[in-house]
């Protein structure tokens, strides 16, 4: 059986609101950030399978159209309301009666007459068996979202199923309905009547008022969670739960909302007016988890997150606190924030794929190098995965190949770049921004000429918000793997690789004293010489770790060398240039020239590493460092031992 996903695991630790008998916990806003093809749809679809009959949950995706808050609501109401084993069934009668009133045509302003006739319609409604009135709810969607001028119609005739079974459950229990409203910190006290006619004309006045209607409807929403969960939750049994002492101690989970892309229109301002709502309630925490996907940092959120998180693409010595990945997520890390920065929020990165999990995606036979190397090209993205699957169908793989992925790019990439979910960047533009995309520290900020390109700047920037640039170490920032090398792959082979040359050209020519800005220029033309001159000059000089750590961005410059070559074949030319460029070496000079090309070879993400190529640069690595005089080879060992299990460069 294979291992659950880590984000059913890290939803599991969340479903805890308290043992029996204490004060309950409080649950967070958790928001799965990733970009196109991480898998956020797939993510839900795991923990909602997970949660089965054990957890109550329910589930709303804004992917299509533009829905208003009641037609969240009204679906996820209709969710919770199903039949769970083991528990009474859910009632949401405040919710229902809020949308009766809110639905209601009374047909004047009289205050007075709105409320005869909003009463007579009740006890009517109490007194039938199909009171004929009611099964106009079925519209109520509808003619809901025309009143709010929310959403169009198309968009909530599809709720028009769930409504009358929501609405139908109130009959029974009109007087305890109404009672119940009570609860709801927008009623005023009173009369329960005087409450729903100001519901109404929230919703149908004059000067209707779509905001103050979506806290009212919430409120009414809150109250039923809370009123549910205290009759139904007693202590679970057979439910999914990594909750700590889960054998020893009786104990409640909370509800689940499961919220997919609520980065489209719709979702932020569902979260707001949620979070809102949960904040302006004083008593015990709302048992309910909400647990969002979205595959954007989305600019409304700087105010949302922005006090206390840190887009992911900004370097750990920026203010806020650091998005965690799936697996280091949980809730003592969300709730141990500072004072004056606390968040409802808990954005959380979904991780790649591991091996394992892409060979399972692949297929039940296929071989590990397959998996391997899909997991190697695609850094673990759930949607690359399923894109090189059909490529690698019947394919070899042999170690060392550069061409697994076909020679004949950009175009057997554009359908997958265009599917990026960029709106504003053509692909075109796209692949002509690669050097500054892939490695944004390239350009010089005072940079003219050639390399000024009137678009990256948006581009850099919607990359960032669609969350395919991650904060790296240090001040640099990375680009995801998968992306970067179809840029890379389509820029070099576009007009012949005319495009490609000229750009790192110009990018190398304004790179002035910066000698490693230089070397991955240099490297990237394919001028192999000069970069060993640098890497030899500053061998005895710098200290091991700062040597390396420069060798490290550079070889991971991109290149253009012919795709039908093979990595032996490509290495031996690479050294043969040098020894022609230097033919009175000493060994460290030949050292040197294996050691950068095997490096510079193994970070295409398109090219199969083997075992040969990692020993390689392990035995380069450990041959510098018994030439070394210097103190710290121990730096050189460390990374020789990383190369040989294939974790560097």
């Amino acid at each position: 059986m294979a291992e659950p996903d880590r984000t059913v695991l890290f939803t599991r630790q969340l479903l805890w609101h308290g043992a029996v008998g204490e004060p309950p916990r409080k649950p967070p806003v958790v928001v799965l950030l990733g970009p196109a093809g991480s898998g956020k749809t797939h993510a839900l679809h795991q923990i909602d399978v997970d949660l089965g009959w054990g957890v109550v949950h329910s589930r709303f995706d804004f992917g299509d159209g533009a829905p208003s808050p009641a037609d969240v609501l009204t679906r996820l109401a209709y969710g919770f309301s199903r039949s769970w084993r083991h528990r009474a069934k859910p009632r949401f009668l405040r919710f229902a009666l809020a949308l009766i009133a809110a639905r209601a045509d009374l047909g004047t302003t009289d205050y007075t007459q709105d409320k005869a006739k909003l009463r007579r319609l009740l006890e009517e409604f109490h007194r039938d068996r199909v009171p004929r009135w009611v099964d106009a709810t079925t519209g109520l969607g509808v003619r809901l979202a025309t009143a709010t001028g929310a959403v169009p119609a198309p968009v909530a005739d599809a709720f028009s199923a769930e409504l009358p079974k929501l609405v139908r459950a109130v009959r029974p229990r009109l007087t305890q309905a109404l009672r119940s409203l009570r609860d709801v910190e927008w009623f005023q006290g009173g009369d329960a009547y005087d409450a729903l006619i100001d519901l109404n004309r929230l919703a149908r006045g004059r000067e209707a008022d779509p905001e103050r209607l979506t806290a009212w409807l919430l409120e009414a929403f809150l109250a039923d969670v809370r009123e549910n969960h205290r009759r139904m939750s007693g202590p679970e049994r057979r439910s999914p739960c990594d909750c700590p002492d889960s054998r020893r101690q009786p104990h409640v989970h909370t509800w689940v909302a499961l919220l997919d892309n609520v980065d489209h229109p719709g979702g932020l301002a569902f979260l707001r007016a949620l979070t809102a709502a949960r904040e302006r309630h004083h008593g015990t925490p709302d048992p309910l988890l909400v647990v969002a996907t979205s595959g954007s940092w989305h600019g409304e959120w700087d105010d949302e997150l922005g006090r206390t998180w840190r887009p992911p693409w900004q370097p750990g010595s920026g203010a806020g606190r650091t998005v965690p990945v799936c697996g280091q997520a949980s809730h003592e890390h969300w709730a141990g924030q500072a004072e004056g920065r606390a968040s409802a929020y808990y954005p959380v990165l979904l991780e790649p794929l591991s091996v394992g999990a892409v060979a399972e995606l692949l297929g039940r036979d296929v071989p590990r190098a397959h998996a391997e190397f899909a997991h190697r090209a695609t850094g673990g993205l759930p949607g690359a995965v399923r894109h090189v699957a059909k490529v690698l169908r019947d394919k070899e793989i042999v170690p060392g190949a550069r061409d697994v992925l076909g020679a004949g790019g950009p175009e057997p990439w554009r359908s997958w770049l265009s599917g990026l979910g960029l709106s504003t960047v053509d692909v075109d533009e796209l692949v002509a921004a690669a050097p500054f995309a892939t490695a944004p520290w390239l350009v010089q900020p005072r940079a003219e000429g050639a390399v000024v390109q009137p678009r990256v700047g948006p581009i850099l920037t919607e990359l960032r918000a669609s969350l395919w640039v991650r904060a790296g170490e240090g001040d640099q920032v990375t680009l995801h793997p998968w992306l970067a090398g179809n840029l890379a792959s389509a820029l070099a082979r576009r007009d012949d690789g005319a495009a490609y040359r000229t750009q790192f050209a110009a990018l190398q020519a304004t790179a002035g004293t910066d000698a490693v800005r230089r070397a991955y220029c240099l490297l990237a033309l394919g001028e192999f010489p000069a970069v060993v001159d640098l890497f030899e000059r500053d061998f005895p000089e710098l200290p091991h770790l700062e040597w390396l750590d420069r060798l490290t961005l550079v070889v991971h410059a991109p290149d253009d060398q012919p795709l039908g070559a093979g990595y032996d074949e490509l290495r031996e030319q690479l050294v043969k240039a040098d020894r022609e460029h230097r033919p009175d070496r000493t060994p460290l000079r030949s050292e040197l020239a294996r050691l950068i090309a095997a490096s510079w070879l193994a970070t295409n993400p398109f090219a199969v590493r083997g075992s040969a190529q990692n020993r390689d640069i392990e035995l380069a690595l450990a041959n510098l460092s018994r030439a070394s005089e210097r103190a710290d080879t121990t730096h050189l060992y460390t990374f020789a031992d990383r190369a040989a299990r294939g974790l560097w460069p």
